[in-house]
């Protein structure tokens, strides 16, 4: 069982938490474990890391992957569960976390492994689901089908930034009965999105679809309260966004805390990848790392 996604901002990410031995901390998305396990090296026995992610494919790979680890520390925790419940799944730990964060990209094993779950564009035989659990009740298939031509083009612009929104919608609607896979709908918004660079124009559609099936953006604003709610006083937040929507959000909450005087922004600005990081991993060339303090008021 081999590791595939190599995290993102990690260096930058962990160093925001500034990270005390005997304080407890939680890492909101484990994806391949990169993040937690770093935090948890930083940790003393008297320190307690809580793993969380949506995808049981996640969980179940960290514990395979990292079991020696697990067995050795019993100041790990590994539960599948979404963020935005996090005062639900905090509450039989009787600490507040110093520090939360929070990776929203998909990983790379999510992408290349997905379990015929449809999350990239390349898997073209795969079917279009796109829940990131499967007991949610719609597919990404089912809004296709379901949402008339103009809701399908807002949904696309709304949640895809996608100028082309329109055509795309216009076209599916009436194709509906010949988009079935991965492949069916990225040969037809090849079709009609003018191609004038190496990315795939099928790109802004999947986020959008991935986004509106998995409620994320909702399920984001959630976390961000629940989360700030739970910490301690002079801990912090770290999110790691990877597209204007979140980070929009993120920012506006950030921002809003500060206004209020409840917290304080680490960085004036965003924190990005080096160029050098870029080169290594293309993926994180979106990257954009906040981190918000909670006040210690007097």
């Amino acid at each position: 069982m081999d590791k595939i996604h190599t995290p993102v901002l990690l260096k930058e990410s962990i160093d925001s938490l500034n990270i005390q031995p005997d304080g407890f901390y939680i890492d909101c998305t484990l994806g391949d474990g990169g993040h937690s396990i770093e935090i948890l090296n930083k940790l003393s026995p008297e320190g307690l890391l809580l793993s969380l992610d949506y995808d049981q494919h996640a969980v179940d790979f960290v514990k395979e992957y990292y079991k020696d680890e697990i067995n050795n520390h019993d100041n790990w925790i590994i539960k599948r569960g979404n963020f935005k419940d996090i005062k639900e799944l905090t509450k039989e730990i009787d600490r507040k976390p110093l520090g939360i964060l929070m990776d929203l990209g998909l990983s790379s094993r999510q992408l290349e492994e997905s379990h015929q779950r449809g999350f990239s564009y390349n898997e073209e035989d795969e079917p279009l689901d796109m829940r990131m659990d499967l007991t949610l009740g719609v597919s990404a298939l089912d809004l296709l089908k379901v949402l008339p031509e103009k809701e399908l083009a807002t949904l696309f612009w709304r949640y895809g930034e996608e100028r082309y929104s329109k055509s795309i919608a216009r076209e599916i609607k009436k194709n509906i009965s010949d988009i079935k896979t991965v492949g069916d709908l990225t040969r037809l918004v090849y079709k009609v999105v003018p191609v004038n660079s190496n990315k795939n124009p099928s790109r802004r559609v999947f986020q959008a679809l991935r986004i509106v099936v998995n409620d994320e953006l909702n399920n984001l604003k959630i976390g961000l309260d629940n989360s700030f709610e739970i910490l301690q006083k002079g801990g912090r937040i770290s999110v790691i966004s990877f597209h204007s929507l979140e980070d929009r959000i993120v920012k506006k909450f950030f921002l809003e805390k500060q206004g209020s005087g409840e917290g304080e922004m680490l960085f004036k600005s965003q924190i990005a990848p080096t160029d050098d990081e870029k080169k290594h991993n293309p993926r994180s060339a979106s990257a954009k790392l906040r981190t918000l303090i909670k006040i210690k008021k007097p």
